[in-house]
């Protein structure tokens, strides 16, 4: 589905969030791999840091993280050190064991101007987070 397309049903829906409190998000997660992200919210916007627990150095790597949350939805940024960003959208999941936030992210690095032609396509990966505390 295009973007703009799914933006107009999103529009058109009575999606009205409930208030959620800036202490529903606060502190540390973990997610499935042992990357570990700590946020802090003002309002609807949502600061922190993210260490992802494997890099292409193979080891762990720390990025900042800026985002916003809406009622019970989040998304985020993290710029890394070598210039690559990653961006997370998601849902906070509370359910009788522990919240959970579910999201689905992707993950952007640079290809050099010359070879974009033939390696543009290689430069976003995609996947899925689930964080817990």
């Amino acid at each position: 589905m295009k973007h703009e397309t799914a933006l107009q049903i999103a529009v058109k829906t009575e999606n009205k969030p409930g208030p959620k409190s800036p202490a529903t998000w606060l502190g540390k997660w973990e997610n499935q791999i042992g990357s570990e992200m700590t946020l802090a919210v003002t309002g609807t916007d949502v600061t922190g840091s993210y260490t992802s627990a494997s890099s292409s150095g193979g080891g762990p790597v720390t990025g900042a993280l800026k985002g916003n949350v809406s009622g019970d939805l989040i998304s985020f940024l993290v710029l890394w050190p070598g210039g690559s960003m990653t961006a997370w959208t998601g849902q906070l999941v509370d359910d009788q064991t522990a919240p959970r936030i579910k999201t689905l992210w992707n993950l952007v690095t640079d290809v050099p101007d010359p070879e974009e032609p033939k390696r543009l396509w290689t430069s976003t990966f995609t996947g899925a987070d689930e964080f817990t505390r």
